[in-house]
C-alpha cells in the first residue's frame, strides 16, 4: 500500500559511485561448477536492483537494532524478522502476543484514528469486529498495524507499506575473468573432496553508479535518520553486494554521491520535470545532514 506515499510531498533523485575493491559476481547458476555473472543478451553484466535492496536493507536493520526508537517503531524493529514467507513482526512470540492483547483492548474501543488505518490496511467494518472473537484475524490486524510503524520497512517495503526508497538496475560494460576455488565443510573447516567450482567475476577497480529515487523522507523523521545513518555507515565501512561475499568477494567502497531534491508542494518552477537542472542539489554529506534534522 501507498499509505506513507500519498500525498506526495518531496522526491529525492540521487546516484552514488561507487569503486570496487574485490572481485564481483552478481550470478546465476547457483548450485553448478561455474557461476556466470547475470548479463543482457547485448553482452552488459547487469546488477538487479533487488541486489541494491538487499544490500542496503541488511545495513539499515543492523543499524536500526542498535537504535533506540520509541513506541511502536522500536517494538517493530524488535519484532522484525525475515522469513522465506516474507517480512513478519513475530520474531519473539511472547513480545507478540503481549502486544496482541494490549492491541485487542484498542480494537474494543473502536477509536476512530485506529478504525480509519485498518480501514486503509484493507480491513471492512465486520473483520474489525470479528477480531475480538477470532484469534487470526486479530493477530494479522495486529501485524499489519505494527509493520506501518517500522522504519525499516518504511523505507524498503513491507507487505502494507510501498518502500520509500526505489533502487535501479545497474549496467556494466566490462569484461570478466574466471576465479577457481574450492567447497569448505563448514562443521570440519576442511576442504571438501571434489568440491571445486570456479565463479566468473569482474575485476576490482571497476566504477560502479547506483541510482535511486526516494520519496517523502522528512528530515528528522525515524525513517529519514534511519536511512541518513546507513549512508553514513556506508560511506565509513563500505558495501557488499553479490555472491562469495563470506569469503571477501564484492565489496564496494562508496566514493562519493549526489542528490537533486523536489518540494513537490511548492514546486512553481515544476522542477519535477527536471529535477538535475531545477532540483535542490545536494551532495551526499548534505543529504546525510539534512535527513538527520
Amino acid at each position: 500500500m501507498h499509505l506513507h506515499l500519498n500525498p506526495l510531498i518531496n522526491k529525492i533523485v540521487g546516484e552514488l559511485t561507487f569503486i570496487l575493491k574485490s572481485p564481483l559476481n552478481v550470478g546465476s547458476g547457483e548450485g553448478e561448477r561455474i557461476r556466470d555473472f547475470l548479463r543482457l543478451p547485448d553482452g552488459r553484466l547487469i546488477i538487479p536492483s533487488t541486489t541494491w535492496k538487499g544490500a542496503f536493507r541488511s545495513s539499515s536493520e543492523l543499524i536500526a537494532r542498535n537504535t533506540i526508537f520509541s513506541g511502536f517503531s522500536g517494538l517493530a524493529v524488535r519484532l522484525y524478522a525475515e522469513k522465506k514467507a516474507g517480512i513478519t513482526y513475530r520474531g519473539d512470540g511472547e513480545q507478540f502476543n503481549q502486544y496482541v492483547e494490549g492491541f485487542k483492548e484498542e480494537i474494543r474501543k473502536r477509536g476512530k484514528e485506529l478504525e480509519s488505518l485498518l480501514r486503509e490496511l484493507g480491513y471492512d467494518g465486520g473483520e474489525i469486529g470479528r477480531a475480538l472473537e477470532d484469534r487470526v484475524i486479530l493477530e494479522k490486524m495486529a501485524e499489519d498495524y505494527l509493520a506501518t510503524h517500522c522504519p525499516i520497512g518504511k523505507l524498503y517495503g513491507n507487505r502494507v507499506l510501498a518502500g520509500k526508497v526505489r533502487f535501479l538496475d545497474t549496467f556494466l560494460r566490462s569484461g570478466t575473468i574466471y576465479k577457481p576455488g574450492i567447497g569448505i565443510d563448514r562443521a570440519s573447516g576442511k576442504t571438501r573432496e571434489g568440491a571445486l567450482y570456479g565463479v566468473n567475476v569482474t575485476p576490482p577497480g571497476l566504477q560502479i553508479k547506483l541510482k535511486m529515487i526516494i520519496d517523502n523522507l522528512m528530515p528528522g523523521e525515524e525513517d529519514a535518520r534511519l536511512f541518513g545513518a546507513t549512508l553514513k555507515t556506508i560511506k565509513m565501512m563500505g558495501l557488499s553486494i553479490g555472491s562469495r561475499k563470506s569469503v571477501g568477494l564484492g565489496h564496494l567502497d562508496l566514493h562519493n554521491g549526489i542528490f537533486y531534491i523536489v518540494d513537490l508542494q511548492n514546486d512553481k518552477n515544476f522542477a519535477i520535470g527536471n529535477p538535475f537542472e531545477k532540483g535542490q542539489k545536494m551532495k551526499l554529506e548534505e543529504l546525510i545532514k539534512w535527513l538527520q534534522g
